[in-house]
């Protein structure tokens, strides 16, 4: 990092200087001059608000006519885009281009930013935190391999650009994001091409996104965190992206074609609905004490990651009722492995 850069403190004074039209940087509280954008570190003038809990995913363009790309490819990819859907289906830890595109991107006066936020995309869980499941947050899983930072662990959105930052603490309970400078487009182009990646499943259990589907919402910011524009991406991390797609696509076109009213149809004997079976009274919720020796460090750690994704299902399985004895167990194990 050049010692000439300015000083984190002065951010809100740090403005485009175009009355030149050198687009350069200008500190106008102490007069210093800076070198174009592109040679000065942006991640000293990375946009500092967290994402708000409360977020919205109303369309909105704005000024600068905000657009987020998904080009459809033909030949095999290890993700697939529907358009009906408005959805990207893709396999974990597999790099997913996407283009942004703004209005006049020579003639910004100001540095401009894309934040990335995952959000579930079902109104009863609109304030819950999208964050990473126990197994893939942990430090040794293999996409955690060069993450020192605790915290860019719990997200599920990564990006390859290098000033990427990421921001908020699901401990503090503070929504999740990911936020790049937006770079110009080269010459010959209107956009600017960014690769993203997921590094956790749709399909993890609890704490994790435990099946249900979340929306990235892509805004268009300035250092201050004022929106200038707002994207929304329906997203699915899973194993089949192909499978998946064409699944949900069948029921779209089923819901928009539903059977005509006093239309019957004829139930088949072998899928009828079968009686309500009573709850199972013989669950086993006896505890039960367990020794072992175990060779690794790293092997008790997994061990103990196994147990408390077994427990967190057992309680998701239970409640209302019948969950306490899973629930303590888990709070012990959790207390063995800090």
């Amino acid at each position: 990092m050049n010692d000439h850069l300015p000083n984190v403190a002065l951010l809100e004074n740090l403005v485009f200087n175009d009355s030149q039209g050198e687009g350069n940087l200008y500190n106008f509280e102490d007069g210093e001059h800076f070198q174009d954008l592109d040679e000065i570190d942006t991640k000293m003038i990375i946009p500092i608000p967290i994402a708000s809990n409360v977020i919205s995913n109303e369309e909105y363009p704005g000024c600068y006519e905000f657009e987020v790309c998904i080009i459809p490819v033909q030949n095999k990819q290890p993700w697939v885009f529907s358009i009906a859907l408005n959805k990207v289906f893709m396999d974990m830890s597999n790099p997913f281009p996407i283009d942004f595109k703004i209005k006049d991107s020579y003639m910004r006066t100001e540095q401009l930013y894309v934040r990335a936020t995952p959000r579930y995309s079902q109104t009863q869980s609109l304030h819950d935190l999208v964050h990473r499941c126990i197994n893939h947050e942990h430090i040794h899983e293999p996409t955690n391999k060069d993450v020192g930072d605790p915290l860019h662990r719990q997200h599920i959105i990564r990006c390859k650009n290098p000033n990427t930052t990421y921001l908020g603490d699901k401990n503090k309970n503070e929504r999740l994001s990911v936020i790049i400078p937006l770079s110009t487009p080269e010459a010959g182009t209107d956009s600017v091409k960014e690769m993203y990646e997921f590094v956790c499943k749709n399909s993890c259990p609890v704490p994790g996104m435990n099946r249900r589907p979340i929306q990235i919402i892509f805004t268009l910011e300035n250092v201050q965190g004022i929106i200038y524009g707002r994207r929304v991406l329906n997203v699915r991390i899973c194993s089949c992206p192909k499978r998946d797609k064409e699944k949900e696509e069948a029921e779209l076109q089923n819901a928009n074609n539903p059977v005509p009213h006093g239309k019957k149809r004829k139930l088949n004997n072998k899928t009828d609905k079968k009686p309500l079976q009573p709850p199972d009274q013989t669950k086993d919720n006896k505890e039960y004490e367990l020794n072992l020796k175990i060779v690794g460090k790293h092997n008790v750690q997994q061990v103990l990651k196994y147990c408390q994704d077994l427990m967190a299902g057992e309680i998701i399985r239970n409640t209302p009722q019948g969950a306490e004895p899973f629930k303590k167990c888990l709070n012990d194990l959790q207390q063995i492995g800090k």
